[in-house]
Formats: C-alpha cells, structure tokens, sequence
C-alpha cells in the first residue's frame, strides 16, 4: 500500500512555508499557523502508531490446492488494546497467486477485546509446486488519512499446488478388484455387500435387522442373513524416477508428464472410490501403501510434487522388490520415464503380476524424444527403433498401455477414449 498521502505533503509544505514567511516576516500570527499545522501533523503520525498498539492478525488458509483453483484466505484480527482500533489494513503475500500483494481494509471501529476475520480470493495462477504465504503486515491509518504506520509479522505458511488432474475414461476397464488383504479372489467371505451369500445361527452382538424370519420359523431358533464381503478395489501406481529418465526443460520435461500423468491416476482411482497407493525411488524409497480419502490423496500428491528424477535404480527392480503391494485383482500402474526398458526383464514381471490375477498397465514417457539435459542426444534413428521394439513388446504381451512424447499434451491424452490402446495409434503412424 502507497504510504504517501498528497494531503500530507500539501500540509506540511505550507506549514514550512508559513514559518519561513513568519520568521522573514517577523510576523506572530504566520508562525503560530506554521505551528499548530506542525502540531497537527506530529499528533496524526504519532495516532497512527498509537492505532498499532494491541492489534493482532492470524492467517487461516487450506494447505493445498490445484492449478487454477480460487483459494480463499481468512485474516484474524484482534484488538487487544483498551480503545476501538479504525481504518486497519492487513497486507498478505500469496506467493502462488498472479498478483503477489493482497491487501483487506476494515474501516472499523473495531472495540476492545474483539476479533473480526477478513477474508480475500486468490487465483492460484502459478505451476504445480511448493510456495510460501506470508509474511504478514499489519497497518493502521490516523484518523485524518494523514499517515499509515505499519507492523511487519514473520508468519509464513506453506503451501502446495497440485497439477491439475483429469479424469482418465480408459482406466474404467482395469479397476481394480480385490481386498487389500490378499486372498483367494474366488473365496467367499461374510461381510456387508449387496450379494447373499447364506444364513447362519444367531451370535451375540448380531443386528436384529439382519434376522431371516423363514428360516428362524423353520429352525425353531434364530437366523441371520450372511452376505459377501464387499470388494475394495486397489490401485497402485510404480513411478520411475530414475535419472536415466531426466530429460527435458519446463512445461515440456519428462518430471513434468509424470507428475501430470501420475497425479490424474491417483485423481481418477480416487474419484472412483478405489484404494490407491504409490511406489517410488529417486533420492530415496518411497513407498505409500494403499488407502482412500482426500487426506490421503493430498499426502500421495505431496510426494508427486517434491518428487525429484535423481535415483539411480530402474523402475524394474524397484517394482520387484515391491510386488507385495500388486494383490489378486488389483491394477497395477508402471509408469516409466524412458523407452530404455530392458524388455525381457518387462515381459518377466508382466508375468509375474498377471500370475498373481493382478492387472498390469504401461505408460511410458518417451525421454529420447526430449532435449537431453546431463548426456548427449540419442540420434534420432536409435531412439525411433528403441520406441518401434517396445511398442512390438507391449503388443506381444497385450496389455493396456500408452506412450507419450513432447508432441503430446498430457491433458488432452489422458482424456481420450483409447489413451491405452497402441494399435490405432500404430495404424495412424504416431
């Protein structure tokens, strides 16, 4: 906020004017006016630094949110002064908003001992990241409008943007099927679905509800309905963050497809209501084992955004050492960085994954067709037959999967009907 006021200036430069007239002029009356202007102004500034006096501000603000969100803030301001407190403004800076300053004016009278929260809007108009809120300022105008005297508070707070997610259609046809326990898919099991599964003796504890009363009648004792245990479907996403894989600057870098790629994933299997977790290893295991809800969704995404491509393990041998979380009927999501795949060592854990009734998926970030940024460029014929093979494998192999490159816009991919399907892409010569 300006803290210059014209009336300021005005006021001051005739006070000045006025004493040096009076003093040349030897006249009383120029400089008593020339005074009690000076007088004035000394009692305004020092008003506005008294209105500073007890006043307090906290920040209210979610800890997340995604790109292009409106993000609203709540500003907590209390009076903890013995006099009614006016013309307060609390200034935010809102690092992840396209206007930085963010300034709320309470007119006021604000009494003693009272609290009044003021609120603003922000666009979140920066990329996926971490950005910092704050600090907080505090300023308070003097009655006149004359001066604005201000307080700095170190208050920061974090704040995370997510990518924004889309909803990938193609997924619908590998959900997954299973409970989180692994079992035999085929087994039955009592629980609370839909499906009947038998009758069984009254036990203690037993929702009266659930009483079958043909078959109490026919018993002579009490029965109760059984039905199947409903199924939790699991989704879990291998993401390959080896630095074999970094390629590519901004916008158009293969940290940046996965990050895009893996976060509408996750937003996909949440919205559909399936359990889902994320493996990893860059500069460290990462390993989040299968859950729901929005919480968890925000401490998956968390890892997405921190998650930096500096491991030097392929995205293979950390899926073997994981395959635990791959259990009976649930999809499993190998998300590699590179078309440098070892493709004999692929086809093994395909295997492996469809062996224990898991659903195996590929998507794959064409890092050859980057710029490099740490090695040499791959010539472009080697890098066309790289793709070419591991194209023909995951045809041979029949699975879902997808590659994309720096022609392709992951937004716009990920929403298309037949994302995971390479046959009609070969046919069209992508």
């Amino acid at each position: 906020m300006d803290e210059r006021s014209p009336w300021r200036g005005f006021l001051s430069a005739a006070a000045a004017m006025a004493g040096l007239l009076g003093f040349a002029s030897g006249s009383a009356a120029l400089v008593g006016f020339a005074g009690g202007w000076a007088a004035l102004l000394v009692l305004a500034w020092l008003r506005a630094r008294r209105g500073l006096g007890g006043l307090v501000v906290h920040r209210r603000l979610p800890s997340s949110a995604f790109e292009g969100d409106l993000v609203t803030v709540d500003l907590s301001l209390e009076n903890h002064s013995g006099r009614s407190a006016r013309l307060v403004v609390a200034e935010d800076q809102f690092g992840a908003g396209l206007a930085e300053r963010q300034d709320v004016l309470d007119p006021g009278p604000l009494p003693p001992l009272h609290r009044r929260v003021l609120s603003y809007r922000a666009f979140v108009a920066r990329q996926w990241g971490l950005y910092t809120v704050g600090p907080l300022s505090i300023g308070c105008f003097d009655p006149l409008g004359l001066f604005f005297a201000r307080r700095r508070l170190e208050r920061l707070d974090s704040f995370e943007v997510y990518p924004r997610a889309a909803m990938i259609e193609a997924t619908a046809l590998f959900g997954g099927r299973s409970t989180v326990a692994a079992r035999d898919v085929t087994a039955a099991a009592a629980g609370q679905s839909l499906l009947f599964r038998g009758v069984r003796d009254y036990r203690a504890g037993d929702d009266v509800r659930r009483i079958h009363w043909p078959a109490t009648a026919r018993r002579g004792s009490p029965m109760v309905r059984e039905n199947e245990r409903d199924l939790q479907p699991v989704f879990t996403i291998f993401l390959d963050l080896a630095r074999q894989g970094r390629a590519g600057l901004g916008r158009k870098s293969t940290l940046e497809y996965l990050v895009r790629v893996g976060a509408s994933l996750l937003w996909t299997a949440h919205h559909r209501g399936d359990a889902f977790g994320l493996v990893a290893h860059g500069d460290r295991p990462l390993v989040v084992p299968p859950a729901q809800g929005e919480g968890h969704l925000a401490a998956v995404l968390h890892e997405l955004v921190v998650a930096r491509q500096s491991g030097e393990r392929p995205l293979l041998e950390v899926v073997d050492q994981n395959r635990d979380f791959a259990v009976p009927g649930s999809a499993a999501v190998l998300l590699f960085s590179t078309t440098e795949i070892d493709l004999e060592a692929l086809a093994v854990t395909i295997g492996s994954f469809r062996a224990l009734a898991a659903h195996p998926v590929v998507i794959v970030i064409d890092a050859l067709a980057f710029p490099p940024v740490d090695r040499p460029p791959t010539p472009v014929k080697e890098a066309r037959e790289r793709r070419e093979a591991l194209v023909e494998r995951l045809l041979d192999l029949d699975l879902p999967a997808a590659i994309l490159g720096p022609a392709d816009t992951p937004e716009e991919r990920l929403t298309q009907a037949d994302f995971l399907s390479l046959a009609p892409r070969l046919e069209q010569g992508a």
